[in-house]
């Protein structure tokens, strides 16, 4: 006998059945057990007698039974087979469940993040967490379908790559036989080579940040879904298309994942009759009207921002959803276009969405000479780029493209707090399936030289600086003394944890950290101050002596904004004699710091 998904009863009743699943519940009703049996297109009921007793929760079973229809007072409307139930005349049980942590048959699992994820091969079965993924599914079905409807290649990006796609020091280095590479931030190179191979290609692939940061909404892993077209007679075009493939997902998700959506209680993302688009400098305009907070000398959007912007782009247009253009070029990668009328901004848009960023994306230089100058000018080699300077040194048309997370669009959807929700098998830098804390491996300790490091740091991004050489010092006055600068000027970076995670503080060495202050601006419960040896362990260098870049140790930095007082800043540099002198706007450009005022 045919197998009988669980969906397909209610058109057999009366008929003789063979089932297979999972059991989800089990309850005692005198002589008779019922049993909830879920396969992969749902739950239905079954009944007997002590056959069934002695099943638990998740073990594996096949039965055979009538399909019988329930009397009006039993129908189960919850419930898509709730009108029937199985008579069962036989069962077999095909593997046994050993006694779950927790109870899974309630319509809600309701776990602390950790929990859910510690148990992450148990708890995706539930229904609730499995529709977050079937509505993902949707999402990226959708992405292609719709490209491949308007004449694009799907085409497959290599992971591993020889050189550091966008700059700076989010990556993580590979031992690749005797050598070391990378993998891959973005598919973004392979992506512009492909428009001189198909014109307008597409992949969904695999992408890497290795941002030492633990948000709601930042994973080291993600789904990348990214297309880039050439012969573009104007840049807008890549915003017509990103809306027409947003547009898209939505009507998809809407089509084929309404019990999903009912599940989580959201409807989809409205759009208005258009996405407005505004440029960077106006949001900001727009959000220091509607706040108060002027953050008009930012290069880029905050996460309140972000969710501000949405609020307005929903009043005024009736959009979820706004286009927000012209970046400052410091802020965009070497290979985006930059506005003829004005070489300080970008052709670069993103797509803002239900409070955050969805899409980013842009023109690029198609032009060879211009790209190998940009190459340069933000510090890197053409000569570690050459398979990708090939495609334009032998003809590139005017093109470019955009990238959406696709985890950050089934957390918009679907309105999740974590993006963790939304990852199948999260990895952040606490977890790589489980907490990094608990791996029973020892960490690999390499003999770190903190100021070598730094110093190759500052001379690859070709940032001005000055190495001071002086008597050991190991308080912030006898720096001061000996290094014959203001006491205000130097960076003291504090190596503490936050809510029981490392993080680096700096702040002026003139002042002392507000642990009040530094929880409700960062929105964390807990602070508390390393020990020295804690200090060691996580640095390779002694107290004192910590430079404020977190990120040459894989630490969220945070920086008190009185610092910024300075043009220049001091600070020591891995060693109680060594100190190096810079300016305040490139340590924050190279350290990028989360910036607020917790000092006093």
């Amino acid at each position: 006998m045919r197998r009988t998904l669980a969906a397909e009863t209610t058109q057999k009743i009366g008929q003789k059945i063979r089932l297979a699943g999972w059991v989800n519940r089990r309850r005692n009703h005198g002589k008779l057990i019922f049993v909830d049996l879920r396969d992969r297109s749902g739950i239905v009921q079954l009944v007997g007698g002590k056959e069934l007793d002695s099943l638990r929760p998740e073990d594996v079973i096949e039965v055979s039974g009538s399909v019988k229809k329930r009397s009006f007072q039993t129908v189960n409307p919850k419930l898509k087979t709730g009108q029937i139930e199985i008579e069962v005349e036989k069962n077999t049980l095909l593997s046994p469940a050993e006694s779950l942590p927790f109870d899974m048959s309630q319509s809600e699992l309701k776990l602390e993040l950790p929990t859910l994820l510690d148990h992450r091969s148990l708890t995706l079965r539930h229904p609730k967490i499995k529709a977050i993924f079937r509505v993902q599914e949707v999402i990226i079905q959708a992405f292609r379908e719709k490209l491949l409807g308007l004449g694009f290649a799907e085409f497959q990006a290599p992971t591993l790559v020889p050189g550091i796609t966008e700059g700076g020091a989010e990556v993580f280095p590979v031992r690749y036989f005797d050598h070391e590479i990378y993998l891959g931030q973005s598919p973004q190179l392979y992506k512009q080579i492909a428009v001189s191979v198909f014109e307008r290609g597409f992949t969904v692939g695999r992408a890497y940040r290795a941002e030492p940061s633990v948000t709601t909404r930042h994973l080291t892993e993600y789904i990348s879904l990214d297309c880039e077209f050439g012969f573009i007679n104007d840049w807008t075009e890549l915003m017509d298309v990103a809306e027409i493939v947003v547009r898209h997902i939505m009507a998809r998700v809407g089509e084929k994942c309404p019990e999903e959506l009912k599940m989580y209680q959201v409807a989809l993302p409205e759009f208005g009759q258009e996405i407005p688009r505004i440029k960077l400098q106006k949001a900001l305009e727009i959000i220091y009207g509607q706040t108060g907070v002027d953050n008009r000398g930012e290069p880029d959007l905050s996460p309140e921002d972000e969710r501000e912007l949405t609020r307005w782009s929903k009043e005024k247009y009736g959009s979820d959803f706004v286009f927000v253009t012209h970046y400052p070029t410091k802020k965009r990668p070497f290979y985006t276009y930059p506005d003829p009328e004005d070489p300080e901004l970008t052709l670069s848009f993103d797509l803002v969405g239900t409070g955050f960023e969805w899409i980013t994306g842009g023109q690029r230089i198609h032009n060879y000479q211009q790209l190998v100058e940009n190459i340069k000018k933000w510090g890197n080699r053409p000569e570690d780029f050459e398979i990708y300077l090939q495609a334009f040194k032998y003809g590139m048309p005017p093109e470019g493209g955009w990238c959406i997370g696709a985890e950050r669009a089934t957390q918009g959807i679907l309105g999740l707090a974590n993006i963790r929700q939304a990852s199948l098998f999260p990895r952040d830098m606490e977890r790589v399936d489980v907490r990094l804390s608990a791996l029973r491996v020892k960490k690999v300790k390499t003999k770190k030289n903190v100021l070598t490091d730094l110093i190759k740091l500052l001379k690859d991004k070709r940032i001005n600086y000055q190495l001071l050489k002086h008597k050991a010092a190991f308080t912030s006055e006898e720096s001061t003394k000996v290094r014959k600068t203001r006491l205000e000027q130097g960076a003291k970076a504090l190596v503490m944890f936050a809510d029981k995670k490392p993080v680096l503080l700096v702040l002026s060495a003139a002042n002392k950290v507000d642990s009040r202050l530094f929880k409700k601006a960062f929105g964390f419960k807990d602070l508390k101050m390393a020990a020295p040896e804690e200090v060691k362990e996580i640095t390779g260098v002694e107290i004192g002596a910590v430079p404020p870049f977190g990120n040459l140790f894989n630490l969220k930095t945070f920086i008190d904004e009185g610092l910024g007082r300075n043009r220049e800043i001091v600070f020591n540099a891995g060693s109680h004699t060594r100190s190096v002198r810079l300016t305040y706007r490139d340590f924050c450009l190279l350290a990028k710091p989360a910036k607020g005022r917790f000092a006093k």
